[in-house]
């Protein structure tokens, strides 16, 4: 009986390992081809829950990117500089709004959203060596942070990073990791 099981596993395994690469593939231009663009626009380019992220974090809790040249996703082309990136969720759909001067300048959906990895920010985002005298300017601001805390009701913003790469020819994959989640966006570089 226990080699039977033992069997039955290994046979469970094995055609679990051979058939997750083909249930994990996913090509990112079939993702690019299904995605489609925002179907609404913003009253003057004003994020309506801006107000709330300012209320509620001590400082600005989103990302600067700068990007070095054109990009397009379908119809829409985004133009080489600087962007705050904001992930929203509009109307069911995930979104990320390229701002500039705090007004959305581009509205993009994300084409795929996951869950960050565990201990993915403490092994990607380095920490600086400080000096004893930053050391104790850190614990001296945290110390007055925590004593204050109550009354300003602000915390420190979500962990982000983000990570761009070449994939399937003239496309590029743009991952925003924000807080828990991470989301992608599919562009076309701006010279096709």
């Amino acid at each position: 009986m226990k080699k039977f099981l033992k069997n039955f596993l290994f046979l469970v395994i094995f055609t679990l390992f051979l058939c997750a690469p083909a249930m994990a593939s996913e090509s990112y231009a079939e993702l690019y081809k299904n995605a489609q663009p925002a179907d609404f626009e913003l009253i003057n380019g004003i994020d309506p829950y801006q107000n709330e992220d300012y209320y509620k974090f001590a400082y600005s809790p989103y990302p600067l990117f700068r990007l070095a040249l054109d990009i397009k996703f379908k119809n829409l082309t985004i133009p080489a500089g600087y962007y705050i990136l904001t992930p929203r969720n509009m109307h069911d759909r995930d979104f990320v709004f390229f701002k500039e001067n705090g007004k959305v300048k581009y509205i993009v959906p994300v084409v795929k959203k996951e869950v960050v990895e565990p201990g993915f920010y403490e092994t990607n985002i380095p920490t600086p060596q400080l000096t004893k005298w930053q050391t104790f300017c850190k614990n001296t601001k945290e110390g007055f942070y925590k004593l204050f805390k109550n009354s300003s009701k602000k915390s420190p913003p979500p962990q982000s990073f983000i990570r761009t790469e070449y994939i399937e020819g003239n496309m590029f994959l743009i991952i925003l990791y924000y807080g828990s989640f991470k989301y992608h966006l599919v562009f076309r570089s701006g010279n096709y």
